[in-house]
């Protein structure tokens, strides 16, 4: 058997993206009638704005009533909304609707122009009192029921748990599932849909083929269908209720062209008891289930100035989504830390809520040498024992390789040409044969020291800037902020020991944690300008010690 989807005067097929079909039911109508405007919108990806547009020689006499359809096509789900109004003419003549809009989510939908006649008096043969049924008739019903007797069949509607006794945060699979000893199940349509006050609720996406399973209940055998599958964690203890759902169901009691019948069937509340947790012990960050911490440190030896990632893994089946960062983490004083970041993999599904959550924590050691991460106790409280389950992480080690010394520079003292001082001596000696003053001589030489003093400045200056580390192509501000870093770490080797060390270390510690501010800085913001501004206080500061 397959669930048939439901559509007046439409035929449907399933499609991946969002799809648009509106109907006018009739299109000749009397100015004493009513027409039915139904706008239809398959597989929505979130709830629909409807925008009627025009409405020509129409105006709306009621609605919309709106309506959720899931349906089974050859085993393929096909989920459908629909808005249905009650549309009157306002004189004889010509009339239109549309064309209709519908924007679901940032996509647009429009249909067509559908054109009617408004004709004199009422031309809708009179329907005998009571509910019009949503599904559609069965052209084949009159001729067919004449032939054969109608057999009676059984439908109903009822939710299921998988456990109706849990403790605070522990999931709880609820199915809404149709039971029915019919030939075939011709629609579905919500009338009081699946909601779950007190609860945190993920719905289950249905398989893309779906199949009935035979079931027994109270000694009947049953066709079961799932109609929809949510994962519940209780936010609160006591008894919780789970809220009847309703719905309207099509089906027909033998053959395809059997009479049609429509029905509708609810299912009564159900109670979950939520018991509360015990005394949470420190380092209980939220997890229930089947749940392991594990931690790991990459890479676990770095060089002096370099950065480790200290990840924490929650990895199992439970209430994943709820847990909190980890409380505690393996560190040292030695390290800096910043706050950390996560990465999820979670699966919904009959096995209710598993995968994994990582938290990742940058490290940025303060000295190198051996560093141990001190262990620390994470726990998980264990619904099937009752208690918590308590987890040590570490300790964990940290080899941070001391960086290369390097030298002070030293200015090389300007080398004289040896042919150029017996020139020099013998000019000297002959200028005051010349008769060149004496003064002027003094005067020389010591222009000759203030320029030989301009260029030893000029190249010990030079050595100096050239200690840092040239800009590389493409390099990126974390990047060029990370290449500061170690060269200032190196020059902090030496530069502290020497008599200025002292006075210098409290702008060297600021601008030790600004390259670190913009190395680790959350989403890699531009810092062009930033990195600009550091390398010249950088440099500055190397020129002072």
């Amino acid at each position: 058997m397959a669930l048939a989807a439901l559509a007046a005067a439409a035929v449907v097929t399933s499609a991946a993206d969002p799809s648009l079909e509106v109907t006018l039911e009739p299109r000749r109508f009397g100015i004493e009638d009513a027409a039915r405007l139904e706008i239809r919108v398959l597989e929505p990806s979130g709830t629909p704005a409807v925008d009627l547009g025009a409405l020509t020689n129409l105006q709306v006499a009621g609605g919309p009533s709106t309506g959720t359809e899931l349906s089974w096509i050859n085993g393929s789900a096909t989920r459908a909304t629909t808005f249905t109004y009650m549309v009157q003419g306002v004189e004889v003549g010509a009339a239109a609707v549309g064309p209709v809009t519908v924007r679901i989510q940032g996509l647009e939908l429009r249909s067509e122009l559908i054109a009617a006649e408004i004709v004199p008096g009422s031309v809708v043969p009179q329907q005998p009192a009571g509910r019009r049924s949503v599904f559609p008739t069965d052209p084949f019903g009159d001729l067919m029921q004449r032939r054969q007797p109608t057999r009676s069949a059984r439908v109903e509607l009822r939710q299921v748990l998988d456990r109706d006794r849990v403790v605070l945060g522990q999931p709880v699979l609820a199915r809404v599932v149709l039971d029915t000893t019919a030939g075939g199940i011709d629609g579905f349509e919500w009338v009081d849909a699946p909601s779950y006050p007190g609860w945190w609720a993920q719905r289950v996406e249905p398989p893309e083929r779906i199949a009935g399973e035979v079931v027994e209940v109270d000694g009947i055998r049953y066709n079961r269908f799932v109609v929809a599958r949510h994962v519940l964690v209780p936010l609160k203890t006591g008894s919780l209720a789970v809220p009847g759902v309703g719905a309207r169901i099509g089906f027909r009691t033998g053959s395809l062209f059997a009479p049609q019948q429509v029905v509708e069937r609810t299912s009564p509340e159900l109670v979950v008891a939520v018991a509360p947790r015990p005394p949470a012990p420190v380092g209980y960050a939220g997890a229930v289930g089947d749940l392991r911490y594990t931690a790991s440190l990459e890479p676990q030896r770095i060089a002096f100035g370099e950065s480790a990632v200290l990840s924490i893994e929650l990895k199992g089946s439970g209430n994943l989504p709820l847990v909190e960062a980890p409380a505690l983490w393996p560190n040292s004083a030695d390290c800096e830390t910043y706050p950390p970041e996560e990465e999820s993999s979670i699966a919904f599904d009959n096995r209710g809520i598993h995968g994994s959550r990582v938290w990742r924590m940058t490290l940025v050691p303060r000295n190198p040498g051996e560093l141990e991460l001190a262990a620390v106790e994470l726990a998980v409280f264990d619904p099937a024992a009752g208690s918590y389950r308590k987890q040590a992480l570490g300790p964990v080690r940290l080899v941070v390789d001391a960086p290369l010394a390097t030298p002070t520079p030293v200015a090389e003292p300007e080398t004289a040409d040896p042919q150029a001082r017996p020139q020099s001596a013998q000019t000297v000696t002959d200028a005051p044969a010349r008769g060149t003053p004496q003064w002027l001589w003094v005067v020389g030489a010591l222009a000759v020291g203030l320029l030989a003093g301009g260029v030893v400045t000029f190249f010990v200056a030079r050595r100096r800037h050239v200690a840092l580390p040239p800009r590389r192509e493409g390099e990126s501000p974390a990047e060029r902020a990370r290449q500061l870093q170690v060269a200032l770490e190196r020059w902090w080797l030496d530069a502290r020991a020497k008599p200025r060390g002292e006075a210098l270390e409290g702008e060297m510690q600021a601008l030790r944690r600004e390259l670190e501010a913009v190395r680790f800085a959350p989403g890699r913001a531009d810092h062009s300008e930033t990195v600009s501004d550091l390398e010249d206080r950088v440099r500055g500061l190397m020129r002072r010690a």
